[in-house]
């Protein structure tokens, strides 16, 4: 009887202390990361209530949140009730892991797209690429893109505040002009500048201006010139113009583009071939090219570094604000700013050494 009181004691005293539901512990790092950005939000969400919607309800939910926001932010920064801290999943390390990562992803995809000219395989590398991060760092990836997205929200609200205090500048009218400051992030804009460019890709990675024959074949056309940049892209868009004679592609539907040399030994081409052989020769002696897509034609469009160097010469279109004047090699005795297609009816331009689109006006 003795023995069996001493067992049940001891099973009483190894019996191990269950935690009470309303015991208080100190947040782990991804906690308090994710009190801090929830935080935010609802600060946003409070904002947006007062500045862009006028409903009630609204009005009341935005309080309520910023009050809760508010609660969850202390709480991340002044929880401290409990001696020992307990393991975070997701440490501080992890988030600025994260961000790095994040950063290193959009040059490597940027590096790797600009070697592909295939668009498929080019948004396979994005998405693979981009698919490996998430797998690996899940939440913490997801919640420092997200951040970032709010802080730019944030940002655009506040630069433009008269226009939303004013009515203005409406909700979807932020999220577009957040989207647009997003993409003029460098990296984020150079990938999204290589997924845009799609299709167009198979005619850019054709252009060379530093190949060598190219080079010395248009130094040895331009040697005369002393180094005057239109009497150069006159001289240039002459040979092209009347040396390289225009020929169809095969009626089968595809679009064959051929690199500057092989257009140059076959003497031919047609409007693509002409106008990829002429940026490569104008670039690789000094002359800045874009170049001009439409539904059925490309053209080349050339950039002088002074203002009005062809008297008489309208610019066919503006980038960044800045002249550029129309050069059709596909047209037989082409001269510049004369165009077989109008302003109006260019869909893209491409700047030829960065080989991504740029933004283009019909008037400055």
């Amino acid at each position: 009887m003795k023995e069996e009181i001493q067992e049940m004691e001891g099973s009483v005293e190894t019996e191990k202390p269950r935690r009470k539901g309303g015991e208080e512990r100190p947040l782990t790092t991804d906690e308090r990361a994710s009190f801090v950005i929830l935080s935010l939000y609802m600060a946003i969400f409070c904002i947006c209530t007062f500045v862009y919607w006028d409903s009630l309800v609204l009005k009341i939910l935005g309080v309520t949140s910023g009050a809760g926001g508010i609660f969850l932010f202390v709480a991340a920064f002044f929880n401290t009730e409990a001696a020992k801290k307990s393991n975070s999943i997701h440490p501080l390390r992890s988030y600025l892991i994260s961000l790095s990562i994040t950063l290193l992803e959009l040059f490597s995809i940027r590096f790797v797209a600009g070697i592909i000219d295939n668009m498929v395989w080019s948004l396979v590398v994005a998405g693979g690429g981009l698919l490996v991060a998430l797998v690996v760092f899940r939440k913490a990836l997801v919640q420092v893109a997200t951040t970032l997205l709010a802080i730019v929200f944030l940002f655009v609200t506040i630069s433009n505040r008269h226009d939303v205090l004013v009515g203005h500048m409406k909700f979807k009218d932020a999220v577009r002009q957040c989207g647009h400051v997003v993409f003029q992030i460098g990296p984020i804009k150079d990938v999204a500048n290589l997924l845009l460019a799609g299709n167009y890709m198979g005619y850019l990675s054709r252009i060379d201006y530093r190949d060598v024959q190219i080079n010395m074949l248009a130094t040895r056309i331009v040697a005369q010139s002393h180094d005057d940049e239109v009497v150069k892209t006159r001289e240039i868009l002459d040979f092209v113009s009347n040396e390289i004679h225009y020929v169809s592609d095969p009626g089968d539907g595809v679009e064959y583009a051929k690199d500057p040399i092989s257009t140059l030994i076959a003497g031919g081409g047609d409007c693509e071939d002409q106008t990829l052989l002429l940026c490569s020769m104008l670039e690789t002696v000094g002359v800045k090219t874009y170049i001009a897509f439409t539904d059925d034609h490309v053209f080349a469009l050339v950039r002088f570094s002074r203002r009005n160097p062809v008297p008489g010469v309208a610019p066919h279109l503006f980038v960044d604000g800045i002249p550029c004047y129309a050069l059709d090699a596909a047209d037989p005795g082409a001269s510049i700013g004369r165009c077989a297609s109008a302003p109006h009816a260019v869909k893209r331009v491409f700047d030829v050494r960065r080989k991504a689109p740029v933004e283009f006006e019909i008037a400055p």
